[in-house]
């Protein structure tokens, strides 16, 4: 089926339209021996060697360094001083962000075998990821890469806040894309695909939520509006389920079709284009809405109440890298107004520590927002990775915004 679609889809001038660059990155390859087509498990790689830019490391410890130092070879981005200074701090971050995980991990572990539950496999697929100190190793090394690489990094210093909520960001995104280069059984995640044009191309959860945000494919613009106040209170529900269903139709299927293209361009065919479009509707929907906000420092702002809105949008589109190759770039925006009131995890934690404590919420101004908005782009890789199998999909945070903007209430 996938392999007709692809052949339908073919446009006439494949070869004028496909770019001869490349993304910058820092490409690295094991030195292990492995049969050809395949590669060795994490397990055989005690000691493994990384090249990066022509220059070989004896382990990611010493990647690491490298990244941070400015050397690495002729690929490597030049450094600067803020980018040093970002890297060295954003080295820390990182394990201490991937240290809370671990702890997490380990704690959900314990209280499984402590109750005589069987953990879900994808489950035991993420404890193993973080449990395992050479994987959250390589984990802190691929992080690296991509701070580098991130542009903002090489203009200014950026705040520990700030890298923070860009590496959590970023390694979250890049874990569940890496989940569509691994096998079933290797997975982290269970999300069901399925589409109009593709037999399992869309992530279910887009399709079901597509009423609920606003939608940009390819400069063609989806929203679907709420009923207005003037509207009649009877409608039928029955005519709102076939106005909704007509959208997710006609908004699906312009995102298929605009994927399909995009992969013909690039000279993709099953399962590589599979791999791409599923991992870039997952980030298109409520997957990658919620690696935004447990990003952002607005994870720790719970917002409800009357008056409360919040809208949401994603937009899509090929662009071209400075080397000439193309990609998918989608750029998710999330906003939250009209609150007048929140807690944070002190307020929660308040009446736990002290009887007195009413535990209610902290009132701010309607003015008040939280914002988070991200940029991101999505290149068919031919790089390897001994923790995945061939034909990976890279992903990379190109622009981050992350705004928690409290008022406080006028005196009276």
């Amino acid at each position: 089926a996938w392999h007709g679609l692809l052949r339908h889809h073919r446009p006439a001038a494949l070869d004028a339209a496909r770019g001869g660059g490349a993304m910058e990155a820092c490409e690295l390859q094991p030195q292990a021996q492995a049969q050809p087509g395949q590669w060795l498990s994490l397990d055989t790689f005690s000691r493994p060697l990384w090249t990066c830019g022509g220059v070989s490391y004896k382990d990611d410890a010493d990647l690491d360094v490298a990244l941070c130092s400015g050397r690495g070879g002729p690929s490597m981005l030049p450094a600067t001083e803020a980018l040093q200074q970002n890297l060295q701090v954003a080295r820390e971050v990182a394990k201490a962000f991937l240290g809370e995980v671990r702890e997490q991990c380990i704690h959900e572990r314990e209280n499984f075998l402590r109750t005589g539950r069987k953990a879900p496999r994808e489950k035991q697929n993420r404890w193993s990821l973080y449990i395992n100190a050479s994987r959250s190793q390589r984990c802190v090394a691929d992080i690296l890469r991509a701070v580098r690489r991130f542009p903002e990094c090489r203009m200014r210093v950026l705040s520990s806040p700030y890298l923070r909520a860009l590496i959590v960001l970023q390694h979250s995104m890049a874990e569940d894309t890496l989940d569509f280069s691994r096998s079933e059984m290797e997975r982290k995640h269970c999300d069901t695909f399925e589409g109009f044009v593709t037999p399992d191309g869309v992530n279910s959860q887009l399709i079901k939520d597509a009423h609920r945000s606003e939608w940009t494919v390819d400069g063609r613009s989806f929203t679907l509006h709420a009923p207005s106040e003037g509207s009649p209170k009877n409608s039928p529900i029955g005519d709102r389920k076939q106005v909704i269903a007509s959208f997710q139709r006609d908004l699906v299927t312009c995102l298929e079709e605009f994927l399909l293209d995009f992969c013909h361009r690039r000279g993709l065919h099953e399962p590589r284009a599979r791999q791409l479009m599923q991992a870039v509707t997952t980030q298109m929907s409520q997957a990658g809405l919620a690696n935004l906000e447990r990003a952002s420092q607005a994870s720790s702002v719970y917002v409800s109440g009357q008056g409360l809105e919040q809208r949401t949008a994603y937009n899509v589109s090929a662009v071209h890298t400075c080397g000439g190759e193309e990609v998918l770039q989608l750029s998710i925006y999330c906003m939250k107004t009209g609150f007048s009131s929140y807690h944070t995890p002190e307020s929660i934690a308040a009446p736990l520590d002290n009887e007195d404590e009413s535990g209610g919420p902290l009132y701010c101004s309607p003015m008040s927002y939280l914002y988070q908005y991200a940029t991101v782009r999505f290149c068919p890789s031919s790089s390897t990775y001994p923790d995945s199998a061939g034909g990976q999909v890279d992903v990379e945070v190109v622009d981050l915004i992350d705004e928690v903007h409290l008022v406080p209430v006028a005196p009276l």
